[in-house]
């Protein structure tokens, strides 16, 4: 599947948000979100759309629902790699809260749906210092640096079967579904790998029955399986995610906030 990028285009809707899908956005008080829900606006994001471009500046920033965006490096050679994998337990647009306005990194949708945004300009002001927000970003940038840095040694010392085997977990994670679209050329560039090796490997996985896959739809059939092939790294990511709201300050709350 190739990205596609859509330019200055924008499908946004504002609107009454039957509840708070975005993880971060959960876990703050009711009165710190009726505070941001005014500038906060739902934007609806296609597979392969891309919504940063490599020394971009940073225009919005996301939380995304249903969506999932992969961040991704690109070499001198036109090689690429998954940096960091997005959905809705996170914001796309960190750099920007590390005082960045420019990311280094292409962000591409790799599951549609919806994300919830604001400008660059409102995040900035709404970070103050101390405030629910940038104490709940501190925490979530710490959870990101961890699960890059293990992403690293994942590229490093994992088989192609193994990240592959992780991949698929992430996909199916977000996904909440047991069948995604995702071309083969697309998971390549994800690992950094050939594609031929990841043909490989999701034939070998087709053959133990743990997938089925047609074209670019692909059908997670022994999720058991998968993660007994999968290399740890699934298991850490997860956990590290799963504790960044469970370690969050008393003061927030991971209730479900009030509608709109």
């Amino acid at each position: 599947m190739a990205p596609r990028s859509t330019g200055s285009k924008k499908r946004s809707r504002s609107g009454q948000v039957s509840s708070v899908r975005n993880d971060v956005l959960r876990a703050l008080l009711n009165s710190e979100y009726k505070h941001l829900r005014p500038r906060l606006e739902r934007a609806d994001l296609e597979a392969g759309e891309i919504i940063y471009r490599a020394d971009q500046s940073i225009e919005h920033v996301y939380f995304p629902e249903s969506a999932v965006v992969a961040m991704m490096d690109t070499m001198e050679n036109g090689a690429t790699v998954e940096v960091g994998i997005i959905g809705h337990e996170g914001m796309v647009g960190i750099n920007m809260f590390l005082g960045h306005q420019v990311t280094p990194d292409q962000g591409i949708v790799q599951i549609p749906g919806t994300a919830m945004r604001m400008t660059a300009d409102d995040f900035c002001r709404d970070i103050r210092f101390g405030s629910p927000l940038q104490r709940l970003l501190l925490r979530y940038t710490q959870a990101v640096l961890a699960v890059i840095s293990q992403s690293i040694g994942c590229s490093q010392h994992h088989s192609v079967a193994q990240r592959l085997a992780r991949w698929l977990l992430t996909m199916h994670y977000y996904a909440e579904a047991n069948q995604f679209e995702m071309s083969q050329e697309s998971i390549a560039a994800m690992l950094g790998v050939g594609r031929a090796r990841v043909n490989m490997a999701a034939a070998n996985f087709k053959a133990k029955g743990l997938i089925t896959y047609r074209r670019s739809r692909i059908r997670i059939v022994d999720e058991m399986g998968l993660k007994r092939i999968s290399c740890e790294c699934y298991r850490f990511i997860r956990k590290e995610y799963e504790a960044l709201l469970g370690d969050v300050p008393k003061y927030l709350s991971r209730k479900p906030l009030i509608p709109g």
